[in-house]
C-alpha cells in the first residue's frame, strides 16, 4: 500500500463534515496537516481554512491519490455523478471510502466504482454540531477491520455511536438522523400552547428547551428507562397524568410510528432511484 500524504479527505465541508473536521482536531485523533479537503465554494474554502488551518486541493483527483481515508459529504442526488468521476483515481489497495450520504448503500459505492474498494456507512444527526451527535455506522463487503476502528474512532468525535447491519440504516435515518427535527417540532407545540396560556414567546422558549436538555440527560442517566422515568413525573390523579392520558386518547404513539415509517420509506425511495441509475 503507498504511502499517503494524507490520513483523512474530506469532499464537501457542508456543516455535517465541518462538525467531524472540529471533532477529530479536539479529540486529538489527526491534526489538521494530516488532513484535506475539496469544496467548490470559495467563500466556504475560506471560512474553513482560516478557522481550522486544514489545506485544500484544487482537484477531487489531487485529494484522492494524496488521501487515505475519503469522508464524502455531497448531497444524495450528487453521488452518482461525483462516483463516476472519481472512479479511475480511487483504487482498491490505497483508499477507503467514508459516506455520510442518506439513502446510498455501500453497495451502490462499491458498483459505481467499479473495484473492491473498503466502503463504510454512516448515518450522523445534527447535535453532532455540539458534539452531542449519535450515528451509526455500517461496513461495506470489502471492510478490514482497521478500517472500521478507524472510523469508529472518527464518529465518535462527534458523539455516541452504534454499529448495525446496513439493512437497518433507513430506519435508523429515521429515528435519529431526523429525530432531532421531531422533538424541535414537540418543542415549538410547548411553546405556540404556553403563549395560547399567557406565557410569553422568550420565556416559553426557555422553558421548553430546558425541559427538553433536562429531559435528554435524565434518559441517558437512566438507560432510557422511559417507563420508570414517566412514572418519577406522572403521579397518580396528578396533572401529568391528564396530560397523557390527553396523548394517549389522541393516538400519540400510533402518529409517531407513522411519522417514522414515512421517513423511513422516503429514505428507501432515495436510495432506489439512485440504484436505478
Amino acid at each position: 500500500m503507498s504511502v499517503k500524504d494524507y490520513k483523512l479527505g474530506i469532499i464537501g465541508v457542508g456543516n455535517m463534515a465541518e462538525a467531524i473536521l472540529k471533532g477529530v482536531l479536539s479529540s486529538g485523533l489527526l491534526r489538521s496537516t494530516e488532513m484535506t479537503a475539496y469544496e467548490i465554494k470559495e467563500a466556504r474554502k475560506k471560512f474553513i481554512e482560516k478557522n481550522y488551518g486544514i489545506c485544500f486541493q484544487e482537484s477531487i483527483s489531487d485529494l484522492i491519490t494524496g488521501s487515505r481515508y475519503i469522508l464524502i459529504a455531497v448531497k444524495p442526488q450528487d453521488m452518482i455523478e461525483l462516483l463516476d468521476g472519481i472512479k479511475s483515481y480511487v483504487t482498491q489497495d490505497s483508499n477507503i471510502i467514508i459516506s455520510i450520504a442518506a439513502g446510498v448503500s455501500t453497495g451502490l459505492i462499491e458498483k459505481r466504482l467499479e473495484k473492491k474498494i473498503p466502503v463504510l456507512r454512516i448515518m450522523p444527526n445534527t447535535p453532532a454540531l455540539l458534539n452531542r451527535g449519535v450515528s451509526a455506522i455500517s461496513r461495506g463487503r470489502f471492510v478490514l477491520p482497521e478500517d472500521l476502528e478507524f472510523t469508529a474512532k472518527l464518529i465518535g468525535s462527534i458523539g455516541e455511536y452504534v454499529i448495525i447491519d446496513e439493512k437497518l440504516q433507513n430506519t435508523v435515518t429515521s429515528i435519529s438522523g431526523s429525530g432531532p427535527a421531531y422533538f424541535f417540532l414537540f418543542c415549538k407545540c410547548l411553546v405556540d400552547a404556553a403563549v395560547k396560556k399567557g406565557i410569553d414567546r422568550k420565556t416559553a422558549a426557555m422553558l421548553a428547551g430546558a425541559t427538553a436538555a433536562g429531559a435528554g440527560e435524565m434518559l441517558v442517566k437512566f438507560n432510557t428507562d422511559t417507563d420508570y422515568l414517566i412514572k418519577m413525573v406522572a403521579s397518580p390523579g396528578g396533572t401529568t397524568e391528564a396530560a397523557l392520558k390527553q396523548f394517549e386518547s389522541s393516538g400519540l404513539s400510533q402518529l409517531v410510528y407513522s411519522a417514522v415509517d414515512s421517513a423511513e420509506k422516503k429514505a428507501a425511495e432515495i436510495q432506489k432511484n439512485l440504484e436505478a441509475h
